[in-house]
């Protein structure tokens, strides 16, 4: 934007305020300086010239741009150390956009600054304080961060605002919640939890890192934010926290656990099948190398004799050593087909052949 376009209906009288053209006479005799460049000001008052402030410079030396934005600024300042008041935006869509009223509140009139403190510092009759941080999208006013942690801090962009008429500012300012963001808000922070409670919902502030190594993050449960098509992530100190909803949370969190729970299950009674098979055959054969014959049998263990069961029932599905959670489109998957020497897959009707069919639940 270019800035000096704009009319300089704005300036500051010999007494620091900022004054509108219509309230101060014409010409020289204004009494008025650019808050920018402290050149003398003309007051131009007609229909013939610009309605408006004029530097006196006749070579016109001034960065008007400059001039224009820190005029816009202590405007601004002016506007809400007078109103005592501001409009703020919503927090994340969890609290509405609102006015807040102060009881007292301190500008600090420096446009340019090295050091961490705000532009605005006002406490409500609560004793809430809030720190106000004006900007421009173009430019960088601190060199530092502002000092914000723990706090209520506004961060509102001036950049294409007008001041050409009397009430443009203080109508952005006061009636208004566009350009503008919570850079931090220790307030509404600490009472979500709380807000979500009163609801009858109940919420967990998380930290983004936690979540990381949450063990069912594929499947979080925070709160979704349908605007942005993603999980709602709070900024809070420089940090980041998921909304984490606690009954969807037990809820899976329960199943993950009985799902790890039935897996080491499962590995331990495989593990138990193995030991029952070397142990039901001698230690001396569980200390034998593989002996594979000439067409490629495993001969480790001798056939197992279980003369009640008809080779006719018998099924890999009905075999303690089949894995039950690989079986897939008819197949049977042995558990211990590497030192079985058997293929891994194989039909269920293998076991009719089988030499090491054991059938499950056998005593």
């Amino acid at each position: 934007m270019v800035y000096y376009r704009d009319i300089f209906s704005w300036a500051e009288d010999k007494d620091g305020r900022m004054v509108y053209i219509d309230d101060v006479p014409r010409g020289a005799s204004c009494g008025c300086v650019c808050p920018s460049c402290r050149e003398n000001l003309i007051a131009r008052h007609g229909e013939e010239m610009t309605h408006g402030f004029a530097h006196a410079s006749k070579e016109r030396g001034a960065n008007l741009t400059m001039c224009l934005k820190v005029i816009m600024f202590k405007l601004a300042e002016q506007i809400i150390a007078t109103e005592k008041r501001i409009c703020v935006p919503s927090y994340y869509g969890i609290y509405k956009n609102s006015i807040i009223d102060f009881d007292t509140v301190e500008v600090n009139d420096c446009f340019e600054r090295e050091d961490r403190q705000p532009d605005i510092f006002a406490v409500t009759k609560d004793n809430q304080k809030y720190l106000i941080e004006f900007c421009f999208k173009d430019y960088v006013r601190h060199r530092q961060t502002v000092d914000y942690e723990n706090l209520n801090c506004l961060e509102i962009d001036l950049a294409g605002q007008s001041i050409s008429e009397r009430s443009s500012l203080k109508d952005f300012l006061i009636n208004s919640d566009e350009n503008r963001r919570w850079i931090n808000n220790s307030a509404y922070f600490n009472s979500i939890e709380m807000l979500y409670q009163s609801n009858g919902k109940t919420v967990r502030l998380v930290d983004d890192k936690e979540c990381s190594r949450c063990p069912i993050k594929n499947s979080c449960c925070a709160v979704y934010c349908k605007d942005q098509k993603a999980v709602l992530l709070i900024e809070h100190n420089e940090r980041k926290y998921r909304l984490c909803k606690l009954e969807k949370y037990t809820q899976f969190i329960d199943e993950y656990n009985k799902q790890q729970e039935e897996y080491v299950r499962m590995q331990e009674e495989k593990q138990n099948i193995y030991k029952e098979l070397l142990q039901s055959r001698g230690r001396e054969n569980a200390d034998n190398r593989v002996d594979l014959n000439s067409e490629g049998q495993n001969k480790l263990f001798p056939q197992l004799e279980d003369e009640n069961i008809n080779s006719a029932e018998k099924s890999c599905f009905d075999c303690r050593i089949n894995l039950q959670w690989a079986n897939k489109d008819g197949w049977a998957v042995c558990g211990c087909y590497e030192r079985l020497g058997i293929p891994r897959k194989i039909k269920p009707d293998q076991a009719v052949n089988c030499r090491f069919f054991v059938r499950k639940n056998r005593k």
